[in-house]
């Protein structure tokens, strides 16, 4: 449904009552200022808020209509949208129990019919503002909340890459010897055993391979973790094509995609330009995103690439690139887990989360963020974005919680009006 903008407020207001005549003087009164709903009974008004959600902000229900009474459909109506203001219209001999609803919490106050069209027009502003400054401080709160927990993953970047820096300087030294001692033990047992075959002169070279493949990992994701440099941004002067980056990664892991029979549908929106990033840092991240999903999926699993433009809160327009899959991932309840280092996602010994978590830093240094979420029935989002303005700074949390706590100011002062 449209909303004219000559309403007084962009929510809906639902009045049930059984008495005809009282609906339609209500609504021809008040149309002309707002979006008004009716219904006869609790059953067809129950109907009106779950087809329009939290778009209704305004609940009036007389209290004695046939079937269910008012004070119950307000009860189902809080169980739907607690935030949703709820108004008892009574008679006066239904006194008691308006008094009762007010008390238990159910209803936001009530009326006495007849009602003055003038008083319960200021009553309607007042719900319907009420209702507006709940809305906006439970997003400012999930705001907050989220927030927060990029401000903890930020803290959690940072102390990684100390951690990084040190491991990088002693382990590699130790590993140097390691590889020397792999490189020369099948010359020295040659020498040792004099000239003599041992049984199985395969076993040798195998397991020195095999070392040497683990030592070369090691040395990789030794690499990957001194990326969680404690740098706060990273140049962005390279320009890339995002539709490119992708075509590159198509091509190099073609035969990982074929072999396991892997479809990866890319659609990417026209409005995308050419961007403005870390060249080689962003396309380590997309060969990273690419590695995980062809370790992970299984055959016959498929991936879907899209990325579009979107603009934040404060008018910044942002890249919102999103990899969903068809795979059966683990840890359903913990996605944010995901781009922990050291987080197990599988029985698998060599299954850790640092290609994710360089993901994650290649988003945070170029001022973006990195989510994940699981699908329903099975499968994985991934949602990176960031600022196509590479000289965007990221909002300020000071400005953040500012604004924040002036929204709790005004808040309790709608709070003491309404007690008083």
């Amino acid at each position: 449904m449209l909303i004219s903008t000559s309403k007084l407020s962009p929510y809906h207001i639902l009045y049930v009552d059984d008495e005809e005549k009282a609906l339609h003087y209500f609504k021809e009164i008040f149309e002309d200022e707002y979006t008004i709903h009716i219904a006869t009974n609790a059953k067809d008004g129950f109907t009106v808020l779950q087809q329009y959600g939290p778009r209704i902000g305004l609940l009036l229900t007389d209290q004695r209509m046939p079937g269910h009474s008012g004070v119950e459909l307000m009860e189902h109506a809080r169980k739907l949208n607690p935030n949703l203001v709820r108004i008892l219209v009574t008679a006066y001999t239904d006194y008691q129990a308006a008094v009762d609803a007010v008390n238990s919490g159910r209803c936001f106050r009530y009326l006495h019919k007849p009602w003055d069209p003038e008083e319960i027009g200021s009553i309607l502003k007042h719900a319907l503002d009420y209702y507006q400054a709940l809305i906006e401080r439970e997003r400012l709160l999930a705001e907050k909340a989220d927030t927060v927990r990029h401000m903890l993953s930020s803290d959690k970047v940072s102390g990684l890459g100390i951690l990084a820096e040190g491991l990088n300087h002693h382990l590699r030294n130790a590993l140097t010897v390691v590889r020397a001692f792999v490189d020369l033990a099948p010359m020295k047992l040659m020498e040792e055993i004099e000239g003599a075959h041992p049984r199985d002169p395969s076993f040798w070279m195998e397991v020195q391979s095999q070392a040497q493949g683990q030592i070369e990992r090691i040395q990789s994701l030794l690499s990957r973790l001194a990326e969680a440099s404690h740098a706060r941004n990273v140049s962005r002067i390279d320009e890339c094509s995002l539709n490119g980056v992708l075509a590159e990664m198509m091509d190099l892991f073609a035969g990982q995609l074929q072999e396991k029979d892997i479809h990866v549908d890319v659609e990417i929106d026209p409005s995308v330009p050419t961007l403005k990033v870390n060249g080689g840092r962003f396309r380590q991240m997309w060969r990273l995103i690419f590695m995980e999903e062809v370790t992970h999926l299984s055959a016959g699993d498929s991936i879907q690439i899209s990325a579009k433009v979107k603009q934040d809160a404060s008018g910044r327009d942002l890249l919102v690139m999103y990899v969903r899959d068809t795979g059966a991932w683990e840890g359903a309840n913990k996605p944010a887990n995901l781009f922990d280092p050291f987080y197990t996602r599988s029985r698998k010994p060599d299954d850790f989360g640092v290609n994710m978590m360089a993901c994650y830093v290649t988003m945070h240094l170029h001022g973006g963020t990195a989510d994940a979420r699981h699908l329903e029935p099975r499968g994985l989002e991934l949602r990176f974005s960031m600022p196509l303005d590479p000289a965007a700074e990221p909002k300020e949390e000071e400005d953040f919680f500012r604004q924040l706590m002036s929204h709790e100011e005004r808040w309790q002062r709608r709070e003491e009006m309404v007690a008083a």
